[in-house]
């Protein structure tokens, strides 16, 4: 009797094994029958649409492919790309969706209309917008390891200047009241992919560009994780350079004025090789010259935006908060443009680990 359990267990061994290996082989079959798409472009040619969708090829791990499809609507560009493909074609993982600027000048209700009814499920996928095609931006990444796109998009929220947005952000800020959509800006130079600012849209089109600097401003006003790199040049064109480890932020309004204070942590990376940092008046004029510009800086960008009509930071879904029979149009006309904002920034420099 004992034996026979003995043997029993043995038999199950290879039995397990060969199912294993038979989900293996289907699982593997399954994937090399599918397209899964990983980045999708949307440009205009003409009075069509073209969407640019990249999917990875399985016969080379860093071989990739392109499907393309010209139409009056993206509904019906991703029926001719199914249509037109010998596999089916996957597009709920998909990590990264490029906008063209003429695409997006000239309106991106549809594809908000898209991602809100969850046509495209991926709710961390990234948007950002270029000054280039989209698709000259998807044909680039043919020359990087795979997802390499939305890996450099998502180091530089992370770590750089680039303020974090998605489709769930996206979805946010264009149906909601009080603030305007805006999406981080990529450019192809030389073979490179590098993040270069924003894009801000005033209801469904582009507005206005913001400079890498000033994608630091908004994310220094909008996250919760304040971090970045900050650079700025005196008048006797001393540079410097600081990384911003962490921080606190608050945004009180009141009427139509807006105080705004920033308490950073931040590195010193870089400064003129004359100064000794070492001494306490230094460190100190230092964090003076840090706190009069970033400050000045970011009040001036406050300033462009509101001169453009457009609210990335969300002022009026401040306001609405505080005030129960807010209207929009009335805050658009007659409250956002009188806005007074007062900026103060405070900086604690750590260097070789103290606090000064």
């Amino acid at each position: 009797m004992e034996m026979t359990i003995i043997m029993n267990r043995f038999l199950y061994i290879p039995v397990l094994f060969f199912c294993c290996l038979l989900s293996s082989c289907a699982q593997e079959r399954i994937i090399d029958q599918i397209r899964i798409i990983q980045a999708i472009g949307l440009d205009i040619e003409g009075e069509n649409i073209k969407i640019s969708a990249s999917y990875p090829s399985y016969k080379s791990a860093s071989q990739k492919s392109l499907l393309t499809a010209e139409s009056k609507s993206i509904n019906e560009n991703f029926t001719i790309i199914t249509t037109e493909s010998s596999q089916p074609v996957e597009i709920g993982q998909m990590r990264t969706l490029v906008l063209s600027e003429q695409y997006a000048r000239k309106g991106i209700s549809e594809i908000a209309d898209i991602i809100n009814q969850e046509s495209l499920k991926s709710g961390n996928a990234t948007i950002v917008i270029s000054k280039q095609t989209a698709s000259s931006i998807i044909s680039e990444t043919f020359k990087k390891p795979p997802y390499f796109l939305s890996e450099l998009i998502e180091q530089n929220m992370h770590n750089g200047n680039t303020p974090k947005t998605n489709y769930h952000s996206f979805v946010n800020q264009y149906y909601g009241e009080g603030q305007d959509v805006y999406l981080p800006a990529i450019k192809k130079d030389k073979g490179l992919l590098h993040m270069v600012g924003i894009g801000v849209f005033k209801e469904d089109k582009l507005k206005l560009w913001l400079t890498n600097k000033e994608g630091l401003y908004i994310k220094l006003l909008k996250e919760k994780a304040l971090t970045g790199t900050y650079e700025f040049t005196t008048g006797q064109k001393e540079k410097y350079s600081i990384i911003i480890l962490s921080g606190k932020r608050k945004i009180a309004m009141q009427n139509e004025k807006a105080a705004i204070s920033l308490k950073l942590t931040v590195q010193l990376r870089e400064f003129p090789t004359k100064i000794n940092i070492l001494q306490k008046e230094v460190i100190f004029g230092i964090k003076k010259k840090i706190e009069g510009k970033l400050a000045s800086e970011i009040e001036a960008m406050l300033v462009q935006l509101q001169k453009n009509n457009v609210d990335t930071i969300g002022f009026g879904e401040q306001f609405r908060k505080q005030n129960r029979h807010y209207n929009q149009n009335e805050f658009d006309e007659k409250i956002y443009p009188k806005m007074v904002f007062d900026v103060n920034a405070e900086v604690i420099i750590l260097h070789s680990g103290v606090g000064h």
